[in-house]
């Protein structure tokens, strides 16, 4: 069992290298300190918001629908917030946060592919590398599923710009919800018109079989078969005009939807302006450079007590050492000063 690793052999080699350990950690802390302190200042605003329920479809109108085996576009069924939320970090959102320009104090109006500095060989290029920043780096989104709430998060350099693009993507949202209802309500207005004729032209046709029936029979209510009969004409006439009714109603309501341009989001907060820097954290930075550097300083340690223990009697180190010297050997420049 001579090849099995004795605990008391790794403890003596971490006291042996215990320098090298603590200047290692210490190297790892003090440079990832030092990231934290010269990164640029970053300033968090946040906004949350709750969708409306769709208003374009009543309940009478489904009912009735349901009635006649008839599907009723849109069924006034609300997206969730996870729809929300990937679209917020969608391309058609972001695209135009990214494309517009900004107002920003000490520099001036000017786009953010420009604040930004990106280069690339087309605008084309340009837009492409400021949408993936915004939604890498700038823009985070968080659901809440008991709720239902969407708080959007942005974060930049500048207070007033994380503000402004906070406010672009809720105008944008609202925007693109706005959209969505009224084509919805435009499609269903002209289902609801071809109804409308079809209940028209049924009741007319009730109306027509009562009339003549009543014209053929003055005297049916010295009839128990024919005041059956009439009861159930009139029964029909008054079942047509009943769904005719409803999807008039419905139908003048989806003619107010389709244009109606009111918002049909819930902001709960609106995007603020940044009080003060976020937190740079530099307990947690610390923090994990002691653990990354411990961890590092440990393995170079033991690096650093195989590379230096003597290679008699250790044939795997003498193999490496050969493969090693073979390796520089056949680096030009390299083997020949060796």
């Amino acid at each position: 069992m001579d090849d099995e690793i004795s605990l008391w052999e790794v403890l003596a080699v971490l006291l042996r290298r215990r320098g090298t350990i603590v200047l290692t950690t210490i190297a790892v802390t003090a440079l990832a300190v030092a990231a934290t302190l010269i990164r640029a200042e970053e300033f968090t605003t946040e906004a949350a918001f709750r969708p409306q329920g769709s208003e374009v479809s009543g309940s009478q109108l489904m009912a009735l629908a349901s009635q006649f085996g008839v599907s009723v576009p849109g069924g006034g069924e609300e997206a969730s917030p996870a729809f929300y939320a990937e679209l917020l970090r969608s391309r058609e959102i972001l695209s135009r946060a990214a494309t517009r320009s900004y107002d920003i104090d000490g520099v001036g109006t000017v786009l953010l592919r420009d604040l930004l500095e990106i280069e690339e060989d087309t605008e084309a290029l340009r837009d492409a590398a400021t949408i993936e920043w915004l939604r890498e780096e700038a823009v985070s989104v968080a659901t809440g599923r008991e709720t239902g709430t969407v708080t959007v998060s942005v974060t930049t350099e500048w207070p007033d710009l994380s503000k402004a693009i906070a406010d672009e993507l809720l105008a944008e949202v609202a925007l693109f919800n706005l959209n969505t209802r009224q084509s919805q309500a435009a499609a269903e207005r002209a289902f609801i018109e071809e109804r409308v004729q079809e209940a028209e032209e049924d009741l007319e046709a009730a109306e027509e079989e009562l009339r003549i029936f009543l014209e053929a029979n003055r005297q049916w209510q010295d009839s128990p078969l024919l005041t059956f009969r009439q009861q159930a004409l009139q029964r029909e006439v008054t079942l047509r005009s009943s769904v005719l009714t409803t999807l008039v109603q419905s139908y003048e309501q989806a003619r107010i939807s389709e244009v109606r341009d009111t918002p049909v989001i819930t902001v709960l907060q609106d995007p603020f302006f940044p009080p003060g820097p976020d937190e740079r954290r530099l307990v947690l930075s610390a923090a994990l450079g002691i653990v990354l550097g411990g961890m590092m300083g440990i393995v170079l340690a033991f690096v650093v007590e195989a590379w230096r223990r003597p290679s008699e009697g250790d044939p795997a180190k003498q193999d490496f050492q050969q493969t090693w010297e073979g390796l520089k050997r056949s680096i030009p420049f390299v083997g020949s000063r060796a």
